[in-house]
């Protein structure tokens, strides 16, 4: 894990609490809480959670937010980014369906005869790519029988 000690709103440095404190000893159990406290350290965000393909993740040098030290930003995606994002996604959904007809091909094999549910459980998958928004697919339910 990695922390950050901070000064106010500017960051003093980062590292790991021995990097940051190699002559100090800690208790098994962990670094109480009140070290953290008294010594400005603050754990450091490097994940963020964002929407694609509106939102994209940058790395940034560690800067210190609403009292964290965050080193990204979601920031509002490019054009070109959201292009790539979607392209992506569908390529992705692709390979999925390939995968679930691949899984049910055996039932429309020369010497079965394939059942309406089947058939029809089978054109939606072929027509999944026709849903509007990649990052929403409702995929549909494969027949019990």
């Amino acid at each position: 894990m990695t922390y950050a000690i901070i000064d106010g709103t500017t960051v003093k440095s980062t590292g790991t609490i021995q990097q940051l404190f190699p002559n100090t000893c800690f208790p098994s159990l962990g670094v109480p809480a009140s070290f953290f406290t008294d010594n400005n350290v603050v754990e450091v965000v490097d994940s963020l959670s964002y929407t694609l393909p509106t939102e994209t993740l940058v790395t940034k040098d560690a800067f210190v937010k609403d009292g964290k030290v965050y080193t990204c930003e979601v920031i509002t995606a490019s054009d070109e980014l959201k292009a790539t994002a979607i392209a992506n996604k569908w390529s992705e959904i692709r390979t999925n369906r390939n995968k679930k007809l691949t899984e049910t091909d055996w039932r429309a094999s020369s010497d079965l005869t394939l059942s309406d549910n089947w058939k029809t459980y089978r054109q939606a998958l072929r027509d999944v790519t026709t849903q509007s928004d990649p990052f929403d697919i409702t995929w549909p339910t494969a027949p019990s029988s």
